[in-house]
């Protein structure tokens, strides 16, 4: 049966196979065609990439934020990074309140978008690791917004003299005789943070010379260095901060765009 192959080879051969078949027996499992990761060390090792195993390191998976703050109707950008080479996954713990879409051109992104006044979490998992996002979403803006600034509502006053085509505004500033809030409770001298805890985290721009408004003496006797827009259609509340972050005045406008210096001579 063995011809030809001395007694010598047929023993190492033999104790070849008994190895081999030792090493491929169920405590030592060979791996199995198509696996791209394991676990190893509290590392995660992915997909071979150029000829080499990528390994990513937990502690270097980050999500840039743990908690945001966004109005119904809005949409946040989350960036995920420390995962580049691999799978990365973007879910909603529930959609009636925020819904998560990754970015098409950048799956490392996720756009957050409110949906519903609540609180829910936002999930990114890459590399097998996941990180979360708690998301806080508030109401959407609503006429009675602008209802505390005036006897009547400001949008309805700015329907009934007729300034949809033009523009109107009103405003209070700190050392004023105004103190009234906007519906959201958001007076003059509160902080950022409560306004965007109030209406959603904001797009805060730095005054220009060109703002109609920074020139006016209450603005610039309180130092205004920013403000932010809260929207709602074409009427608009601004809010001014001082380097302080703090509300140092509050304008509501109708068409803001169409305001200029020369209509708040006045006030120059």
């Amino acid at each position: 049966m063995f011809k030809g192959i001395s007694k010598c080879a047929l023993s190492i051969s033999l104790c070849s196979a008994l190895l081999l078949g030792a090493l491929g027996g169920a405590d030592y499992p060979a791996a199995a065609e198509g696996t791209t990761s394991a676990v190893t060390g509290g590392a995660v090792s992915g997909p071979s990439i150029g000829g080499s195993d990528t390994v990513v390191n937990p502690d270097q998976v980050v999500l840039d934020r743990s908690s945001i703050i966004v109005m119904a109707g809005k949409k946040i950008t989350l960036t995920l990074s420390g995962a580049e080479l691999f799978e990365v996954g973007w879910s909603s713990q529930n959609e009636n309140i925020a819904t998560v879409t990754p970015n098409a051109k950048n799956v490392m992104k996720g756009v957050v978008k409110g949906e519903g006044k609540g609180s829910t979490v936002i999930t990114a998992a890459g590399g097998g690791v996941v990180r979360e996002c708690k998301v806080t979403v508030v109401a959407k803006m609503q006429k009675k917004d602008f209802g505390k600034f005036d006897n009547e509502n400001f949008i309805s006053y700015c329907k009934r003299k007729g300034y949809d085509n033009g523009y109107a505004w009103t405003g209070q500033w700190k050392g004023g005789s105004r103190k009234k809030s906007t519906y959201r409770g958001i007076k003059v001298e509160n902080k950022l943070s409560k306004v965007e805890k109030a209406y959603g985290e904001l797009d805060v721009k730095n005054c220009k010379a060109s703002d109609p408004f920074t020139k006016m003496k209450g603005l610039k006797k309180n130092k205004v260095k920013t403000y932010a827009d809260v929207k709602y259609g074409k009427y608009r509340i601004r809010f001014y901060f001082n380097a302080k972050k703090k509300v140092v005045a509050i304008i509501l406008a109708c068409n803001i765009g169409k305001i200029k210096k020369s209509a708040l001579k006045e006030y120059m």
